[in-house]
């Protein structure tokens, strides 16, 4: 009996308990329809669009002629280290011997100036003492020519009409005696040259870059004593990539081209102009760069100082029908942006040359290249997305017909 009231008991609490549970649903359920019927209603709106405003500038369809870039050394046409031929004593040094000084080469009409001079006396001995060994030598050949004479003569009673031989007609004596003449015409020559040899004359029209002696020194064959570089026209070797070699001008299979360099003396920029006269043909190992070399100052122009570097701007060839295109408007390498209808469109382009500012592509209205008059975007969004719609902005400075207009009459009214 107790077991049978305790059952009941349980399950008369569980069904309390589900009612409860069950009118609380209930009336959350009838108090969340009624204030979804009887809520405040938000306005209905479309979501707006926002746009992105950006700059734009025409393409212009055009040739570009190439300014490559590249810098280098001013060096001198000749460079030449002068040194003894003869050894000796210095007696004489020319009083301008000091490095800076200019010195006059050698010309059809007179020789170059004296800079040093080596001890003369024992060269003119060797001379006298060869003019008296030439003179023996003849003397020698005279003497075998009678002896030949006298020996045909006695040979012609006693030779019985038999030929003479050749010791008989003295031959060999007189062909060593020619022999000897020419020997000791060659030494008079070289003793005259070791004459001239004491005197150290510049070659041609130079400055003097580094003395090695003075007055009273005494000097070895084979000693340096003095650099010197030629004056007027001086050279530049300016390292081009392959790329850009391949963009100079060329002339009867050589490379041409007119250079600008630039400099700065005395806080001042200074240009000098000159040209290519030659490309030393071969690819650097370590830079993988040819060398082009640039000529200035010719026919008595301005040249740059010697040992300056320079910057220097060599024209090359002209690109027909290329548009130029700012660096910022460019998107992974290749690809241009353009305004088309208030949308964003990336267009492919065919890239002929990056510059440091600006990127030099194919034009033209075919695929890979930009079309005349296009409008391109100079200031990117930051994600640009194909067919975005973008707003365009006129540049700073740049102003509608009707601005004008009014801006006019403004000025004409006050007046």
């Amino acid at each position: 009996m107790s077991r049978k009231l305790f059952v009941d008991e349980r399950l008369v609490r569980t069904g309390i308990w589900a009612l409860i549970c069950l009118a609380i649903l209930g009336g959350a359920i009838g108090v969340t329809r009624f204030l979804i019927r009887n809520g405040p209603e938000a306005p209905a709106s479309e979501p707006e669009t926002r746009m992105v405003t950006v700059v734009v500038e025409e393409a212009v369809v055009s040739g570009f002629e190439l300014k490559l870039k590249s810098g280098g050394e001013v060096l001198p046409r000749r460079r030449t280290t002068v040194t003894a031929e003869v050894g000796g004593r210095l007696t004489f040094v020319h009083q301008q011997f000091e490095k800076g000084e200019t010195f006059e080469g050698a010309n059809p009409d007179r020789r170059g100036d004296l800079l040093l001079q080596i001890d003369r006396a024992d060269y003119e001995a060797a001379l006298a003492a060869g003019e008296a060994t030439l003179a023996d030598a003849r003397l020698a050949l005279t003497m075998e020519e009678v002896r030949k004479a006298q020996a045909m003569r006695d040979w012609l009673k006693i030779g019985n009409g038999e030929e003479a031989s050749e010791l008989v007609k003295r031959i060999p004596h007189i062909a060593s005696a020619k022999a000897k003449i020419v020997a000791a015409e060659a030494a008079l020559e070289k003793a005259k040259r070791d004459l001239d040899r004491t005197e150290i004359r510049v070659p041609y029209d130079c400055r003097l870059e580094r003395t090695y002696v003075d007055v009273g020194s005494t000097i070895a064959p084979g000693m340096p004593l003095a650099d010197l570089v030629s004056l007027g026209a001086v050279e530049v070797r300016l390292p081009l990539s392959l790329e850009d070699y391949g963009y100079l001008k060329r002339k009867d299979g050589g490379v041409i081209g007119e250079v600008t360099a630039i400099g700065r003396i005395g806080g001042k920029t200074v240009n000098w102009n000159g040209r290519i006269i030659r490309s030393e043909e071969m690819v650097e190992r370590t830079t993988r760069s040819i060398n082009v070399v640039a000529e200035f100052g010719t026919d008595g122009g301005d040249a740059p100082p010697l040992g300056m570097f320079v910057q220097a701007f060599i024209r090359g060839k002209t690109l027909p029908e290329v548009v130029r295109v700012p660096r910022s408007a460019m998107i992974d390498g290749d690809n241009v942006l353009l305004a088309k209808e208030g949308r964003l469109d990336i267009r492919p382009v065919e890239v002929l040359r990056t510059e440091a500012a600006e990127v030099i592509v194919r034009g033209g209205s075919a695929n890979g290249e930009v079309p005349a008059g296009a409008q391109i975007v100079i200031t990117p969004p930051n994600s640009p997305v194909q067919n975005r719609r973008i707003a365009i902005e006129k540049p700073v400075g740049e102003e509608s017909d009707t601005e004008s207009e009014e801006k006019g009459a403004v000025r004409e009214r006050e007046e």
